[in-house]
């Protein structure tokens, strides 16, 4: 424990390590900053699953309604109050209000006239619901997507079938009402999109730069450092690569570890999720696109949260674990990280140059590049080509197997190579 101690220690006081978290932790906390124009707009959903319950019930809507109702009248009196004049909405109020006119309202007028535009587009959401999602042909998108992906043979026959289990899986989540659930507004917030797409998007990569360059640091140390000699002649020996594999991946939980409780605590400190954590990642107000996001299991926005980091540092683990392959044949810390990036790049485009016609076009896209690269569609059935039920866990299960035979091949052949 103490040797592999020292190897994390290498890492640990690396100054352009250092240098580069300090940079990206201030990048993130400006990136969050930054985009939280809106955060005090997203405290309504917060109170809307305070008074009524996290989840729509026809009794809840019609309570919401009529407070609603009282929220109007008092829009009304506070009109009358100061020009004489009544509205029929406040959209209405809003688009006849006059410039010369705005000083007649109070500070708190005007955040109750915020507060009631915003709960009256949340219940015209939510009414529409059933409206939308009724919509909804999933064999007409399965159709477009085969025609987007210029898919033929097998491999459209493959995609179709994934649209029909996901049309089950759709109807039996209208059924379970997942849906109807209080969440942000999705079309104008984007809220799902920020924290999985930006952020974790933002994270992945920091977390892949740093990782890379820790593993090769730690792996080519002393080839670098020409004590390679001295080193690998002792009693432990070449062995000794076995503990650098084990730093490797203490550095790669650690930086990731680091990056998410920094990002995320800075995130959630900024945009307010009190009583959201039970909501439905299959919201239907979390609808940004197209498509709504729908999960392949009803899983908790907490709950999808949890899941998603654990994915994100599996996945770190095998990145790092790749690095170190790479590292034992280079022994270039340099070589290894322009290497590890040339991969990462060949794995991800690497189903757009197979066969259409193919499940070829399927199978390679069952690789940790494609998948890190996605973080917002991670357990979605809406995710396009890669839109699997259990595409996460054959990625990384897969792979696992992959990376631990290459790790035994890259210990026998190091142990056979030329140390000098």
């Amino acid at each position: 424990m103490r040797i592999i101690f020292h190897e994390c220690k290498k890492a640990f006081t690396s100054p352009i390590l250092v240098v580069l978290i300090l940079l990206f932790m201030a990048y993130n906390m400006f990136l969050i900053f930054s985009n939280s124009y809106f955060k005090e707009e997203l405290k309504v959903v917060n109170e809307l699953a305070e008074t009524y319950g996290v989840k729509m019930t026809d009794e809840s809507l019609h309570q919401f309604q009529q407070d609603l109702q009282k929220d109007f009248a008092k829009l009304n009196e506070i009109t009358r109050k100061h020009t004489a004049q009544e509205f029929s909405s406040i959209d209405e109020f809003l688009n006849t209000l006059r410039y010369e006119d705005r000083d007649l309202y109070t500070e708190k007028e005007w955040a109750f006239f915020t507060q009631y535009q915003l709960k009256e587009m949340y219940f015209n959401l939510a009414k529409s619901i059933d409206s939308e999602y009724d919509r909804m042909d999933w064999k007409r998108m399965a159709k477009s997507e085969i025609e987007m992906y210029g898919l033929s043979g097998s491999a459209a026959k493959i995609l179709q079938n994934e649209y029909d289990k996901f049309s089950q899986r759709f109807e039996e989540m209208k059924e379970n009402r997942e849906h109807k659930t209080w969440f942000f507004a999705g079309k104008p917030y984007k809220v799902h999109s920020f924290l999985f797409r930006t952020v974790f998007g933002h994270l992945i990569f920091e977390a892949l730069i740093l990782i890379v360059l820790a593993t090769a640091l730690i792996t080519n140390y002393e080839f670098e450092n020409r004590t390679n000699l001295v080193t690998y002649s002792t009693k432990r020996g070449r062995r000794l690569m076995k503990d650098k594999l084990a730093a490797s991946l203490l550095m790669a939980t650690a930086i990731t570890a680091f990056l998410f409780v920094i990002t995320l605590g800075t995130y959630f400190s900024v945009f307010d999720y009190s009583y959201l954590w039970e909501s439905s990642i299959s919201s239907a107000l979390n609808w940004e696109y197209n498509l709504p996001y729908v999960s392949w299991w009803n899983l908790s926005f907490l709950a999808f949260l949890l899941l998603s980091i654990l994915l994100v540092y599996m996945c770190m683990i095998l990145f790092s674990a790749i690095t170190f392959v790479i590292s034992i044949f280079v022994k270039n810390s340099y070589f290894t990280f322009f290497l590890f990036t040339a991969f990462f790049a060949m794995a991800y485009m690497m189903n757009g140059f197979m066969p259409q016609s193919s499940m070829l076009i399927f199978i390679a896209g069952f690789n940790l590049s494609l998948l890190v690269m996605n973080p917002h569609m991670f357990f979605m059935g809406s995710g396009g080509l890669m839109m699997f039920k259990f595409y996460e866990m054959i990625t990384v299960g897969v792979w696992m197997m992959i990376v631990s035979v290459l790790c035994i091949f890259s210990f026998k052949k190091f142990n056979k190579q030329e140390i000098y």
